[in-house]
């Protein structure tokens, strides 16, 4: 930002080590005049804070009138949040003589701007817990009590003082997309800015496309990658410019649109969840022309034939992005995906919670839904110290409050535990799980026990029914593995954590689950009880199916004591190539199942001798290299267990008891070094939870037997 007398340059910039700080430097007539001088320097808060780092960060500089100070945000000090309001010297480390004029948990968009009096400054905010959505204040820029300027049900942000303060420009998404509005700030008059024309430096064509299901003949929904001539991205104006976790940039639409393209070859790649094959369309565009073109999707299988729907369990609607979503947004991205069920989730952002009005009590699915797509709004539950979960088909009201260990604030303590409100949104009827779990290959024991810390509490507890897969990922097999060798049927589930109203986020139904409910079809709680059962597999693309002596994932096949031979026969159909298909038995991989051809099809059909109880599921994995167009780091799809009883024998391993007393163990040491705690009787009320898990951990591995892990042919 310039100073007011266009001397200075005021920035933001990550040197000296990555972290945000303000730098001053002297320009004329377009170049540097001088040295950058630091205006903050890096400054360690002495810990890690939750999602803003141990090391401050320093934003959002606004010139005084005067060009001897400055507005800026920083969190020094402040444990959660971007930051106070400060006013400072616009000198070498100014902020060290600086003065807080407004001591806020902001997040990002505060964005200070000075009137030209510099009596006052507008910003945007949410006000602490006040607000679901940022609105604009005005305050003193001495300090003193915020003004309330919009009142709106939609995000006002980035204002700015017109020149003579007559007016207030600023960003608001009433409607959904981000739009240029103006406030009148003597009288309140609001008005939108609307782009009427767009006027390019060159000539433009337009490109007009129909996107068709190959079976009906019906527009359909669907994720569309464009590339224009010139090699970049670019959308309808009517719609919501994404790029994906994977980098990709994409628009979801309806089946028709019309989009304004430079002359030359445009290339679209169009996709539709995980059934239908990708297509390609090329289509070279002509200046000042109307070019039309029709692509038809085909599908190359149909589960919802095979009694399977499909849907993400970690879905969010609005999350402090710049678009303003609606649940009938959230429906059509799903529809494009080709989502049968849509799980939103209301959660908090810090102190704000989102989305919270969308919450229909009855524990049914939402008045929106449709006969082929159900809609549901749940709830994340977020403790960022035992990890957030899901809870969906809640009965009569949201679980409060929405998180623990907040450091800096009323609920910075541990208690509740997880696996308290885990009893208390079961008694209203919900499903849960961990969402998360882990990221990556390595095994979350030597990781900080990843995104599912209190998982194997509430595993042995019996208060989860779920974990969760959030990307392509290894090293979550081991605490589920562990899981299941001590006999707790807990369901893998999969859900990309989408946050569908930012930019940049993980597209909704990236990561999947499909669930089975056979000739009953699709209805919100056949679905749920489909999950809990177990009768579900994951996936980030490929398709994958196993059934041992024809019973499917989540039923039990029964021999006798002496044993007996199972016939397993699998099947896996993918719109990416996968490189393996692993049958894993208790959680060794017993069989590697060849892949050949266009690796995108396998079947095949084995038998084995089994002399231990235990389970089997079937995983299949591509390569990184392979894993466009989908949202993934890796193609991968897995099923739930099968599980076989050889009489009477439980499923028992000493290794994975003694695995998962670690975990806990570990957990317990984290906790016991957790600052927050209010009370001696909480923090034993917590740790009487994880001895009660222990001890049936315990109690498996002294039951636990000798016998092989694996079965034999």
């Amino acid at each position: 930002m310039f100073s007011p007398d266009g001397t200075q340059l005021a920035y933001v910039s990550t040197a000296p080590q990555g972290y945000f700080n303000v730098y001053l430097r002297p320009i004329k007539n377009g170049q540097w005049a001088g040295p950058a001088v630091a205006i903050t320097t890096d400054n360690s808060f002495g810990k890690e804070r939750l999602y803003f780092g141990a090391f401050d960060l320093h934003i959002s500089p606004a010139w005084m009138p005067s060009g001897r100070e400055l507005l800026i945000v920083s969190n020094k000090d402040v444990p959660l949040g971007s930051g106070h309001i400060y006013r400072i010297p616009a000198r070498a480390r100014g902020l060290d003589e600086g003065k807080v004029v407004r001591a806020e948990q902001t997040l990002h968009r505060a964005r200070p701007d000075v009137s030209i009096d510099g009596k006052r400054f507008i910003y945007s905010s949410t006000a602490g817990s006040a607000d679901q959505y940022n609105n604009l204040y005005v305050q003193a820029t001495g300090g003193g009590e915020p003004y309330k300027m919009t009142f709106f049900d939609y995000d006002a942000f980035h204002p700015r003082w017109s020149p003579d303060g007559e007016l207030i420009a600023y960003i608001s998404n009433q409607g959904g997309l981000p739009q240029l509005a103006l406030l009148e700030t003597y009288g309140g008059e609001q008005r939108t800015v609307r782009i009427t024309d767009r006027r390019w430096k060159r000539p433009m064509g337009v490109l007009s496309v129909r996107v068709l299901d190959d079976g009906t003949d019906a527009l359909t929904g669907a994720r569309v990658h464009l590339k224009a001539s010139d090699g970049k991205a670019y959308v309808p104006s009517d719609a919501y410019a994404r790029v994906s976790g994977a980098g990709d940039r994409i628009f979801h639409s309806t089946g028709v649109f019309r989009v304004e393209l430079p002359p030359g070859r445009a290339t679209l790649d169009i996709v539709k969840g995980f059934e239908y094959a990708p297509e390609r369309l090329e289509v070279d565009v002509k200046a000042g022309e109307t070019v039309s073109a029709t692509e038809r999707l085909k599908k190359i299988t149909e589960l919802a034939d095979l009694g399977w729907y499909c849907g993400s369990t970690h879905v969010h609607m609005n999350y402090a992005g710049n678009l303003h979503n609606t649940l009938e947004n959230l429906m059509m991205m799903s529809e494009a995906e080709d989502q049968d069920i849509v799980n939103a989730q209301v959660a908090n952002k810090d102190n704000r919670i989102l989305d919270y009005q969308y919450f229909v009590p009855g524990g049914g699915p939402h008045p929106l839904s449709q006969p082929n797509r159900v809609l549901v709004v749940g709830q994340e539950y977020r403790p960022p110290f035992y990890s957030h979960v899901f809870m969906f088909g809640i009965r009569e009201h949201l679980i409060s409050p929405f998180t623990t260990g907040y450091e800096g604030t009323a609920i910075e303590r541990l208690y509740p535990s997880n696996t308290d409100m885990f009893r208390r949104a079961k008694a209203q009827g919900a499903t849960v799980g961990y969402v998360h779990g882990h990221f990556g290959e390595k095994d979350p024991i030597n990781e900080g026990l990843g995104g599912a810390k209190g998982f194997m509490v509430d595993a042995a507890l019996g208060t989860t029914d779920a974990i969760e897969w959030s990307d392509a990922g290894r090293g979550l097999f081991a605490p589920w593995y562990a899981v299941l060798n001590n006999g707790f049927r807990v369901t893998a589930t999969g859900g990309e954590d989408s946050i569908s109203s930012m930019h940049q986020s993980k597209l909704v139904g990236s990561v999947r689950t499909y669930v089975y409910t056979g000739a009953k079809g699709l209805e919100m709680h056949l679905w749920f009880q489909g999950l809990r059962e177990g009768r579900a597999m994951v996936t980030t693309g490929p398709l994958i199916l196993v059934k041992v002596n024809g019973m499917l994932p989540g039923d039990e096949v029964k021999l006798p004591v002496s044993g007996g031979v199972v016939e397993i026969t699998g099947w896996v159909r993918s719109i990416l190539p996968v490189e393996q298909v692993s049958l894993v038995f208790n959680g060794e991989v017993v069989e590697q199942v060849p892949v050949s051809g266009d690796r995108r099809s396998v079947d095949f059909t084995r038998t084995f001798k089994v002399i231990r109880s235990g389970w089997y599921h079937l995983r299949a994995e591509g390569a990184p290299a392979d894993r466009y167009p989908m949202d993934t780091r890796y193609p991968q799809a897995f099923t739930n267990p099968v599980w076989v009883t050889v009489g009477n024998q439980a499923v028992r391993s000493k290794a994975a008891a003694d695995y998962s007393i670690k975990w806990i163990d570990t957990l317990e040491s984290m906790a016991g070094q957790w600052p927050g705690w209010r009370s001696e009787k909480e923090k034993k009320h917590v740790f009487a939870q994880f001895e009660e898990a222990r001890t049936i951990y315990r109690q498996r591995a002294a039951e636990a037997g000798a016998a092989p892990l694996a079965g034999g042919r």
